[in-house]
């Protein structure tokens, strides 16, 4: 079996990322919509899991079509969907870090923060996404320098990876402080711990995509053809991002864990009563 080209293992492997993605997803945003009265912070994740759904039901679909089909139209649209949901995504990421931090750090002021400051930080990544995405598709369509367009490259999807890695030693340093002792604070240092786990998944699956972009815009990697095995793991591990998340939740977030259970618990009652009867 050629692993260079496109082939049933391909097939499986990323039908099996779409089914995790989108199921996940789902299930998160659902348990999170029924809690989201109980923390303001449920809100940014549930726009979290929002991104991550859309790229299992958009960009995945779209890049297995672009790759089999080999059409440049198909290219172009798996191309909007993919840097569109990951930008959303990275960027929601980087702003959820900051809300912990805030929490952590300077919890009376955050208490006081209104609702309208979250809608605001929702919409920002999702703003940031679409003027990115536009962008490329003017790249692409060589309306766009090489060299101007690096510079957007590095700069744009740059920005939130430092502000993670910031915001995440902030609220390190933060939950060192013996002042720090109160339940309150226990329970938001260990959520930004849990977004830390989360950031950490990111980097390691969404870090080799964006270094070979921006090897690709230097032309270090010219032919990519002969390199299809490594650039489909590439691509494997980018796309996974989005439904690590929905592992990571039930480890470290109590009440998605019992909302889980309960919905777990409430699928399997009747079809242990049908088995039943049917005995």
């Amino acid at each position: 079996m050629d692993f260079n080209a496109w082939n049933i293992f391909w097939d499986i492997c990323f039908g099996v990322l779409v089914t995790l993605i989108i199921a996940g997803n789902i299930l998160t945003i659902w348990i999170f919509f029924k809690q989201r009265r109980q923390k303001r912070s449920y809100s940014l994740l549930i726009s979290l899991a929002v991104a991550d759904l859309l790229v299992g039901i958009f960009a995945v679909p779209f890049y297995i079509k672009a790759v089999v089909s080999q059409g440049y139209a198909w290219f172009l649209i798996s191309m909007v969907a993919d840097v569109f949901t990951g930008i959303a995504s990275i960027y929601t990421l980087a702003v959820i870090s900051l809300e912990r931090m805030c929490a952590v750090g300077w919890p009376l002021r955050h208490r006081t923060v209104n609702y309208r400051v979250y809608v605001c930080a929702i919409s920002i990544p999702w703003i940031i996404a679409a003027i990115f995405t536009t962008l490329v598709v003017l790249r692409i369509l060589n309306m766009i320098g090489r060299e101007h367009f690096f510079y957007c490259l590095v700069l744009i999807p740059g920005i939130p990876l430092i502000t993670l890695c910031v915001a995440n030693f902030v609220v390190w340093k933060k939950q060192k402080s013996p002042f720090r002792n109160q339940n309150h604070i226990k329970r938001e240092v260990k959520l930004a711990k849990t977004l830390a786990l989360i950031t950490g998944t990111s980097l390691f699956t969404w870090l080799p995509f964006q270094i070979t972009n921006i090897l690709l815009q230097l032309k270090v990697m010219e032919n990519v053809h002969r390199i299809e095995f490594a650039f489909f793991v590439i691509k494997t591990l980018q796309f996974s991002n989005s439904f690590m998340n929905v592992i990571i939740y039930p480890l470290r977030i109590p009440e998605f864990r019992r909302t889980l259970f309960q919905i777990l618990n409430f699928c399997v009652i009747p079809f242990r009563r049908s088995s039943t009867k049917l005995s």
